[in-house]
């Protein structure tokens, strides 16, 4: 449904804008935008309500992640949480249950000076290049070229 209403206000109102510019914009850091996009940003926040609350709740939660401690990450999820989980856009309210099935691991991820995000980009990696390959003969194909093209 909120996929169906976003198509449909792009369709209508913003024929100018390409969507992925929309997207884009609305994504980004507020301190981000250059002037004119967080003129379009305001434009497009007063023009639709659930984009205006969804964008809400994605800077509220970028506060959240900045938690430095167990205890601070704790109080300021509770609080989004509060907020957020009987909000009146159902998308808002979806996104904040689904963070209560995780909160635990959601406070412990937002303090940890550890990421998995080297990981994740050589799984990706992995993954391109075994679509582009469009399969091999067989796994040393694979690992060699792997080895090739990550350098390990």
């Amino acid at each position: 449904m909120p996929q169906q209403r976003r198509r449909r206000y792009l369709g209508e109102a913003k024929k100018q804008h390409k969507s992925r510019f929309i997207d884009r914009c609305l994504a980004r850091k507020p301190e981000e935008l250059t002037e004119e996009e967080r003129g379009f940003v305001r434009e497009w926040l007063r023009e639709d309500f659930h984009t205006k609350h969804i964008y809400q709740a994605l800077n509220h939660m970028r506060y959240v992640l900045k938690a430095t401690t167990d205890t601070q990450a704790t109080k300021r999820l509770k609080n989004w949480l509060e907020r957020y989980q009987f909000h009146t856009s159902g998308v808002v309210s979806k996104i904040a249950k689904t963070v209560i099935v995780r909160e635990k691991a959601m406070v412990d991820t937002i303090y940890s000076p550890f990421s998995n995000g080297i990981m994740e980009g050589t799984n990706n990696k992995i993954k391109l290049i075994k679509r582009r390959g469009f399969g091999y003969r067989n796994d040393a194909h694979l690992f060699l070229r792997l080895r090739l093209e990550t350098g390990h």
